[in-house]
């Protein structure tokens, strides 16, 4: 990514929109993260993990299939990484469905890795690691063994060089093994409420200048060059408001993402006013949204690792 600095103090990245970042950064320290880091961004984090649970469930032992892993709760001994764990949710999900597997939880926030490390049980270990780096050429369980599965639930999509990204997790992961990954869908976000639309538009805007968005077949090459093979991409589509709980759930979940990317419409995009923001967003948050719909999709991908 190359940048150059504005008269403002700003920089103006290679995609040729100004970006509040010193050059030859990303957004964040680490990944075009653009959301707010702060107290409600961990509770935000929790939500969506129980949003996604049930079907992270459906979707991991998909994966297991694939790779021709045991799905037998007693007899499942095979190894899995979560590149990316945060606080390590589903990481410890994974591993209460399965008590004799083993499990690797990386993520580069120390604070959030202290935090999963804390009660974990035996068969997890939790690391500080860098997703855009090499994992250490001996993992911290059973002596280095490759991984049989490997996991990126929203987390490539925040990494500018996923090609380089998916080459250290196919170097992580033995021949036959397979990886699973969660990213959010280009244009995955539709509302019937004209404030929303506002809102999501700018929000979706900011995701394209940073290139955070995927269509269903954007990971099929780099997958491919990193000697993954049968990918397959599906749609999750979530109901937004509406009558059913499911969808008052999902849409509750989408204002406090709205919310958490203020900055990142407003001071580093400004695409809206800050007064503005607030405004549409204080009146989303007024309103049941019963007689108001949508849907929020993500794209779901599986392939197996060349081999085996």
């Amino acid at each position: 990514m190359s940048n150059r600095p504005l008269r403002d103090g700003t920089v103006r990245c290679s995609c040729g929109y100004p970006c509040l970042m010193s050059a030859g950064q990303l957004f964040g320290a680490h990944s075009n993260y653009f959301f707010d880091r702060n107290a409600d961004e961990r509770q935000r984090l929790e939500n969506q993990f129980h949003l996604f649970g049930e079907d992270f469930d459906r979707w991991f032992d998909e994966a297991l299939r694939m790779g021709g892993l045991s799905m037998d709760p007693g007899g499942a001994a095979w190894r899995m990484l979560d590149l990316g764990c945060g606080e390590g949710q589903f990481t410890r999900r994974t591993a209460d469905r399965y008590p004799n597997a083993t499990f690797v939880g990386a993520d580069v926030d120390r604070a959030a890795v202290e935090a999963a490390s804390r009660g974990a049980a035996g068969n997890i270990e939790f690391l500080v690691h860098d997703a855009r780096e090499p994992l250490p050429q001996a993992p911290v369980l059973d002596g280095g063994a490759a991984f049989d599965v490997a996991v990126m639930w929203m987390v490539l999509l925040y990494l500018p060089d996923r090609t380089g990204a998916l080459a250290n997790v196919a170097r992580a992961v033995s021949p036959g093994g397979v990886v699973l990954l969660c990213n959010q869908a280009d244009d995955g976000v539709r509302f019937s409420h004209p404030a929303a639309t506002e809102l999501i538009e700018a929000t979706f805007e900011m995701g394209r200048r940073f290139g955070i968005l995927m269509s269903e077949t954007s990971l099929d090459a780099p997958l491919e060059e990193t000697g993954f093979v049968d990918v397959t991409t599906v749609t999750l589509e979530y109901p937004l408001g509406g009558a059913t709980s499911w969808g008052q759930r999902w849409w509750a979940h989408l204002l406090t993402t709205l919310a958490a990317t203020r900055r990142a419409v407003v001071d580093v995009g400004r695409l809206m006013d800050g007064a503005e923001f607030d405004r549409k967003l204080d009146l989303l948050a007024a309103e049941p949204m019963l007689r108001h719909s949508g849907h929020w999709d993500f794209l779901v991908t599986v392939a197996r690792r060349r081999g085996g």
